[in-house]
């Protein structure tokens, strides 16, 4: 990995002391950077004490200077990638330029995907191609949000797209602030821009709340939201750096002892590894989250009795994915934001095989791997098999749904979650082994 790794190496002499490698040490040291530097943008350079100019201009600042940090000369491709999406926003052919906007930097981060299977082959070094994809879903939803604005008739519009329309082009000021947002450039999760315009702006902190004594301005304070999460990614730190060592991934490729064991204890085995293994997602993602909250990016109001919520970028449901009874469940409680983001330009708008069609849309967007392809492939395959057994076999179990109760449809609800634990596993395996032949030895064929 150290040979093409092209971030800094001014942290190299603590990488034994903490067990990391460098380009993972970097990426954590950004983080926290970032985290830390969060409090004084919300409060110093929160939108009631700086303008939106000056927000914008700090916003660039700190996340190329993080980007080059942690990635060095390959900074140069978020450059390219948002500048050529622009230049096509500005001037490309206004029928067709978010189309051109989607293939364009879907093809940039093409590029980069096929270039690191040639340099790093199922190795699991950072590189520049993690923002690149968070950059692709936040210049192409900008292009179809600008579309749906700028030539789109609002008659012809969901109500969806009706929130997320945008009327103008945003400035260059506006543009790069959006794409190199210091505590989203890592690794998100995704900010529609029109949430993004409003943090900036400080419209997404709500009129002035009327108290009993008088009216007082509240200023949402997101400390209190950030207490769980951080400790959801302690959590998972811990499990991360000393319990999934106990049960990698790697054995699965090691034929004499996978292929030793029996069909159940592969599948156990599986089971246990994968579960394992998401806790490096949920450490990532959550971090994420704690970084945006820091700054101030993720508030979406008050719930009915007045409590703050910091969940606009929430990007998992650990416990209900973990604990689901439904296919569909599992899936719509992963990467919640790509979902959505997968909804607006790809599902909302194929008039047929929607499905296929999104699940063909992500898996490119990952990369070229043949697991990533087996693994949407069997994942469809599964949405559609348990879109069946809910329409015709549920009802015999659970005749009044979710509100059912009694032995028979906790009987039904414990053999779905153990056959959701089984098609997680089919699904997920492809995306560890990469390869279309290590999967299927997995499988035991």
């Amino acid at each position: 990995m150290t040979g093409f790794y092209s971030g800094s190496r001014l942290l190299s002499p603590l990488c034994p002391y903490v067990g990391l490698s460098i380009d993972q040490l970097n990426f954590l040291i950004c983080q926290l950077v970032a985290l830390g530097l969060g409090y004084p943008f919300r409060t110093v350079f929160g939108p009631l004490q700086a303008s939106p100019a000056l927000r914008n201009g700090i916003e660039i600042f700190l996340g190329m200077f993080l980007t080059y940090f942690c990635f060095g000369q390959q900074i140069i491709h978020p450059i390219l990638q948002s500048t050529l999406c622009l230049l096509i926003m500005k001037y490309a052919d206004r029928k067709q330029f978010h189309l051109a906007s989607l293939l364009v930097s879907m093809g940039y981060l093409s590029v980069t995907h096929i270039y690191r299977m040639l340099y790093d082959y199922g190795g699991y070094s950072m590189d520049i191609t993690g923002p690149l994809m968070i950059i692709t879903q936040k210049v192409s939803s900008l292009a179809f949000a600008l579309h749906d604005g700028m030539e789109k008739k609002e008659e012809n519009l969901s109500e969806d797209q009706k929130k997320q329309a945008i009327k103008r082009i945003p400035t260059a000021l506006e543009y790069y602030s959006y794409i190199f947002s210091f505590h989203n450039v890592m690794v998100g999760p995704l900010v529609f821009y029109v949430d993004y315009k409003a943090f900036i702006e400080g419209e997404d902190i709500q009129a002035p709340q009327v108290t009993e004594n008088n009216h007082k301005v509240r200023i949402p304070n997101p400390v209190p939201s950030m207490f769980p999460n951080l400790i959801i990614t302690i959590v998972n730190a811990v499990l991360m750096m000393f319990v999934l060592p106990l049960v990698p991934s790697e054995n699965i490729h090691d034929i004499a002892w996978f292929g030793s064991l029996s069909f159940l204890q592969k599948n156990l085995y599986l089971l246990v590894s994968l579960s394992v293994t998401r806790s490096k997602y949920y450490f990532a993602w959550k971090l994420g989250e704690l970084v945006n909250t820091s700054a101030g990016l993720g508030f979406a109001g008050y719930d009915k009795d007045g409590n703050e919520k910091w969940d606009r970028l929430n990007n998992m449901d650990i416990w209900k994915l973990e604990t689901c009874t439904s296919i569909k469940v599992n899936i719509d409680t992963w990467n919640k934001t790509t979902l959505i983001w997968l909804r607006r330009i790809v599902y909302d708008r194929i008039p047929f095989q929607k499905t296929l069609a999104t699940f063909a849309v992500s898996a490119f967007w990952h990369g070229f791997y043949p697991g990533y392809y087996l693994a949407f492939f069997s994942a469809a395959i599964f949405l559609f098999a348990a879109r069946t057994v809910r329409k015709n076999i549920r009802p015999f179990f659970k005749p009044d749904g979710d509100q059912s109760t009694g032995a028979v449809p906790f009987l039904y609800d414990c053999v779905t979650f153990v056959f959701t634990r089984m098609a997680n596993v089919i699904m997920v395996t492809p995306f560890v082994t990469y390869g279309f032949f290590p999967s299927l030895f997995a499988y035991g064929y």
